[in-house]
């Protein structure tokens, strides 16, 4: 999920708390007005410069920002993102992998999540960074900087245009995780300055994990944060602890410190969870694309999962984080596409994978996660549970394993199988 880029998020004041770099949470409410908040711009600009490694070209605008500001901005974007019917195509998707309840309304989750999480948000059309106006005083530089890293980046590759023109859930993931760690590097060294006096090199910042997460998500002070499903609170966390992580990685393998685009610019969430598939050679994904099905089928929505959301299904199927990393790893690629037949729904998924043994962990795994959801019964590749059956086949896309997973209800067999196949241009 990927409406969360570009905001400034509260959970990042118990982040610069717990590394001793800034304040906690609460506090008196700033209510700056543009002019002094103008002027903070001003004052930090030259220093953020030199810690972001990109040179401002203008001065960015800055404004105050309500609440009802912010939500018609959050309305707008999820609109653009998911036009029509497509979040709610979504929803009935990951609802299929079991990610999400079946009475979830996924706009409503999302408007309050990122209300609660937002203090600050850079919007590209207006070439504008805005702070909340209920912002604690004692954050408003941290998301000044934070803001100002991603007005910087839209100056240099328009950060819309990267984003939008990307094809694929897991590509964008990546993109924009990449644009959050960034911030959250620049952001984490001018916090070590104010409290130091001195320049911090980033061999000096403790290095960030996605292992915090569940730390951060814990934490009571944020009900929307820790109550939301895992397909929306980890991918959201993912953004600003795997791209730090990548950052300072890729900043301490190359001393000139170059910003994560261009070449260091990651094509997929896996090269973020194992750094040294883009820092030591690029290892990129095998783009597959999923036929439309023959009648009476009809396709409703088509996407990938990525090695991410793959290793969060497995999480929420096994309740066993190892096994669910182990079976994850190791994607090269994968599509999905949900189909309709009258007021039936089937899940068509194909995964590749970088050797045999990593695609018959992912099959085994599969094969315990169903019967965690359905109960199992097993005939030959098919597996039957109480509401669902599946058919899972191993075979060949691209020259690497792969396997061929398809979901339907009891009794309603798919055939034939839209097949799959590399992406043309790849």
């Amino acid at each position: 999920m990927s409406s969360y880029r570009r905001l400034a998020p509260r959970f990042l004041t118990l982040l610069l708390g717990a590394l001793a770099c800034g304040p906690r949470s609460g506090g008196r409410e700033a209510g700056w007005p543009d002019e002094k908040l103008e002027a903070r711009v001003a004052e930090i600009l030259p220093r953020l410069e030199e810690y972001s490694h990109l040179p401002a070209r203008r001065t960015p605008e800055v404004r105050r920002s309500s609440r009802a500001t912010l939500e018609s901005y959050l309305v707008e974007r999820l609109e653009q993102e998911y036009p029509g019917d497509s979040l709610d195509y979504l929803t009935l998707a990951y609802q299929s992998f079991g990610l999400l309840p079946e009475d979830v309304d996924l706009r409503t989750l999302l408007i309050d999540l990122l209300l609660e999480q937002a203090i600050g948000y850079y919007d590209p059309a207006q070439d504008v960074l805005f702070v909340r106006e209920e912002a604690p005083e004692a954050m408003v530089d941290a998301l000044i900087v934070h803001e100002l890293v991603h007005a910087l980046q839209d100056q240099h590759i328009n950060l819309d245009s990267l984003v939008f023109r990307t094809p694929g859930n897991d590509a964008r993931t990546a993109i924009q995780s990449a644009m959050e760690g960034h911030a959250m590097v620049a952001m984490m060294a001018y916090q070590y300055y104010q409290l130091s006096g001195s320049p911090v090199s980033v061999e000096e910042l403790p290095e960030l994990s996605p292992e915090m997460a569940p730390a951060l998500a814990a934490t009571g002070q944020f009900p929307q944060l820790a109550s939301a499903p895992a397909i929306v609170r980890e991918p959201l966390l993912f953004a600003y602890l795997g791209g730090a992580r990548y950052v300072q990685r890729l900043w301490k393998s190359r001393p000139a410190n170059p910003p994560p685009f261009g070449e260091w610019l990651p094509g997929s969430t896996e090269q973020l969870i194992h750094t040294e598939r883009l820092l030591q050679g690029r290892d990129e994904p095998t783009p597959l694309v999923i036929s439309d099905p023959e009648d009476p089928w009809r396709t409703l929505y088509a996407r990938d999962l990525g090695e991410l959301e793959i290793r969060i299904f497995f999480e929420e199927q096994l309740d066993d984080p190892r096994a669910a990393k182990a079976a994850a790893a190791g994607w090269d690629g994968d599509a999905y596409t949900l189909i309709a037949r009258d007021d039936a729904t089937a899940l068509v998924w194909y995964t590749v994978w970088d050797s045999e043994r990593d695609a018959e962990e992912f099959l085994q795994a599969y094969r315990s996660a169903f019967a965690a959801r359905f109960g199992l019964t097993e005939s030959g590749g098919s597996l039957v549970g109480a509401e669902r059956q599946a058919s899972v086949v191993r075979l060949e896309l691209g020259g690497l394993p792969a396997v061929r997973i398809v979901e339907s209800p009891l009794g309603l067999e798919v055939d034939p199988v839209p097949a799959a196949g590399v992406r043309a241009g790849s």
